[in-house]
């Protein structure tokens, strides 16, 4: 009996869900990552801050170009079938990768709206006049940096 892995056929970059060769996947994935990178790059130039036109422009253009690897990423995961993806696990959900990481994002998460508690509080009675851009992004990289510990830490007692 076959495979049905086999029959689909499997390589390294995979291919798209709705069918054709791994070229078109990738073609696909560079095309939808520049019609985000424009379009990102679209609002920044709208909503930006002010400079002249030239200086805008170039500003959207750098930043569409640094975004550029990342978007097209994005489109490739979205449009990958994972079953025509070499060495793809057929359910991530279930490996002990994913049982490490679902303990690691559930010990940060009470982590994390312990530190928020504490934090509200300290600001409250302390008056201290915080920049709520900075704060987010410091919680979120917080998060970030607890679950990757945690995860770590994990992975070594467990694994």
């Amino acid at each position: 009996m076959v495979d049905s892995k086999e029959s689909v056929g499997q390589s390294k970059w995979g291919r798209s869900r709705f069918g054709g060769s791994t070229a078109l996947l990738i073609i696909l994935s560079l095309l939808g990552g520049l019609v985000l990178c424009a379009a990102m790059a679209l609002i920044w130039w709208t909503f930006g801050p002010e400079a002249d036109q030239q200086r805008k422009m170039l500003s959207g253009l750098v930043f569409a170009l640094l975004m550029l690897p990342a978007a097209s990423a994005l489109c490739w995961v979205f449009m990958l079938d994972r079953d025509t993806l070499a060495g793809a696990v057929r359910d991530p959900e279930s490996s002990i990768e994913g049982k490490w990481y679902e303990k690691a994002v559930f010990g940060a998460f009470h982590d994390l709206i312990a530190l928020c508690g504490l934090g509200a509080m300290a600001l409250g009675l302390l008056r201290i006049d915080v920049e709520p851009v900075m704060l987010l992004v410091g919680v979120v990289l917080l998060a970030a940096v607890d679950v990757l510990v945690r995860y770590l830490v994990i992975k070594k007692v467990e694994g």
